[in-house]
């Protein structure tokens, strides 16, 4: 799968600039973990995430606590400017969702911005590959029988079971890669095996 196939569009975003109070409305109205901070020409320069809202210095609640607690030390800042993280990385619509679930897994980051040319186009979360591999098997064996018609390969049959392919009736080398790599684009495949047809190669050998 590529990440443009599973990608949230469009991605929420917000303007270099913005207030914090703008931020964590969006944040919380919207159920996503960060948001993208672009500039005038949409490309993204930071990303303000739910962690660096609670890094924020927030005033304790006396309530909470057996002795007179001290009032904040640092003023609340005013800008999501002053909160985001810089440079945030960023990956292009091309790239392979395992690698970005790799990534995702690797740093704990619940999303990551989706750029083209720098600039922002959407975003893909740990939802959103998790969404993917709920396909079900009926609906990939639908896709899958309709795009290899399409391409007239219509001796090819697809079986599924728990996101497994298994494709019948390849015939040589080149059309078992053609398969395979069709069949392991499709949202929910987990592998793929190819089957190929022996019945041409023997009618070949005892000719």
């Amino acid at each position: 799968m590529l990440v443009r196939e599973i990608m949230t569009v469009p991605a929420h975003s917000l303007p270099l600039g913005s207030s914090m109070e703008v931020a964590i409305q969006l944040l919380a109205r919207a159920h996503v973990s960060a948001v993208p901070v672009v500039d005038p020409d949409r490309r993204v320069v930071g990303i303000v995430s739910e962690a660096d809202i609670l890094r924020v210095h927030l005033p304790p609640d006396p309530r909470a606590h057996l002795r007179p607690v001290p009032g904040p030390e640092e003023p609340w800042p005013t800008t999501l400017d002053e909160v985001m993280t810089p440079d945030p990385v960023t990956v292009v619509e091309s790239a392979d969702v395992a690698d970005v679930g790799q990534l995702l897994a690797d740093t704990g980051w619940k999303s990551v911005p989706v750029s083209h040319d720098g600039r922002l186009v959407g975003i893909v979360s740990r939802s959103d590959i998790l969404r993917a591999l709920t396909t079900s098997d009926s609906s990939i064996r639908r896709r899958l029988t309709r795009d290899f018609a399409e391409l007239g390969r219509v001796r090819w049959a697809v079986s599924v079971a728990e996101g497994q392919v298994t494709v019948s009736g390849t015939r040589g080398k080149r059309e078992a890669q053609l398969a395979e790599g069709m069949a392991s684009a499709v949202p929910g495949v987990r592998r793929v095996v190819v089957t190929a047809d022996r019945s041409r190669d023997k009618a070949h050998e005892t000719a």
